[in-house]
């Protein structure tokens, strides 16, 4: 056993050195199965192929408003690790996260004026470092140049969603969030586009885009990396 350890370990190593010295000095690996990569990368070929592609589903805000919400996949390996990967704080693969909403959603087709990340409480912030949404937001800016809009604040520190029964989900979120903005011109009429990481039952984004509809958008559309079926 501990020969064939050493046997494969030689030849990741004579892999990465046949690859030349930018692969020597930080050499591509997959970001869930943690191979090497013949070429820069967020997932192997094989770690691809396991993410099956959802539809968008609408979600009820008002009586006569529904929020349309994309997403790459349900939640499921491999992208279900990578978003697990914010309780050890891998300000990395946030970062990955965003371009695989790119790569493999219809957000790069959909009207955005502005990007909205889902906001963290200052106390969760302060703990983690860094808001997973924002880091995906600030990716997804680079591909349309729409710029990050932080006009929600999450005014209530509530238990995460995802330790909470459904029926509870939604009292948990009520009045969690208030409109940061008094700058109501600035995005009247325009397409505003919310960012998470993950939807359960969709009351975290029923909450943001109701605060939002005062603002009198064109349209408010929303996009993670995954949703529970």
């Amino acid at each position: 056993m501990h020969q064939e350890l050493l046997k494969l370990v030689s030849q990741k190593i004579s892999r990465v050195l046949q690859l030349g010295m930018d692969h020597l000095i930080a050499p591509p690996f997959c970001a869930y199965c943690k191979d090497f990569l013949s070429e820069r990368a967020i997932l192997c070929i094989e770690c691809q192929e396991k993410i099956d592609p959802i539809v968008s589903v609408q979600i009820p805000i008002t009586k006569t408003y529904k929020l349309t919400v994309l997403a790459i996949s349900d939640y499921q390996e491999p992208l279900k690790s990578l978003i697990l990967a914010k309780s050890r704080g891998d300000i990395v693969v946030s970062r990955q996260l965003g371009h695989l909403i790119w790569d493999h959603t219809y957000f790069k087709h959909m009207p955005c004026d502005y990007i909205v990340p889902v906001p963290l409480h200052w106390l969760r912030y302060a703990k983690r470092g860094y808001n997973q949404a924002e880091e995906i937001a600030r990716v997804l800016t680079e591909y349309r140049h729409a710029p990050v809009a932080s006009i929600i604040k999450r005014a209530k520190h509530t238990p995460f969603q995802s330790s909470l029964s459904y029926e509870k989900r939604l009292p948990n979120v009520k009045e969690a969030f208030v409109l940061n903005t008094s700058d109501f011109e600035r995005f009247h009429n325009k397409h505003l586009v919310l960012v998470d990481d993950l939807m359960t039952t969709g009351s975290t984004l029923a909450s943001c885009a109701k605060i939002m509809l005062p603002l009198k958008p064109a349209s408010i559309t929303a996009v993670v990396v995954c949703r529970v079926c």
